[in-house]
């Protein structure tokens, strides 16, 4: 177990030790919001799930594996794609998950937050084994 702490903190840059803790500390928040309201539609219930598996991917990719990273840029454009061309309001409030909403020109714009996490992936792409 020290060996993973150890090369868990030390070997990756300081980005995605800091990422992964933020992922697992969202996945623990969403986790404890499902189990906690009961009554929520069945849709609501996969984002426990879509941040776990975020989670996962990041902790791989934070370990310099490539199947973290693929696995964490695939489900990055899997959930932006839905959240920017479904149509329906219930699909927007199921992945706004990690979105940034920045105000721009009276207007407010979501950032998705994954996608500025890929960007450090892909920097570091070439390095993982």
């Amino acid at each position: 177990m020290k060996q993973f702490i150890n090369r868990f903190f030390s070997r990756p840059p300081v980005i995605f030790p800091l990422v992964a803790c933020f992922l697992l500390f969202m996945a623990v928040n969403e986790v404890q919001l499902f189990l906690t309201n009961g009554d929520t539609d069945f849709i609501y219930k996969i984002r426990p799930a879509i941040m776990i598996l975020m989670t996962i991917f990041w902790i791989g990719a934070t370990l310099f594996q490539k199947w973290g990273a693929l696995g964490f840029l695939l489900l990055t454009a899997l959930t932006v794609s839905v959240f920017y061309f479904a149509t329906g309001m219930e699909y927007k409030r199921l992945l706004d998950i990690l979105m940034l909403y920045i105000p721009y020109e009276g207007k407010v714009l979501p950032v998705p937050v994954n996608i500025l996490f890929s960007f450090a992936i892909l920097y570091y792409y070439r390095r993982m084994e």
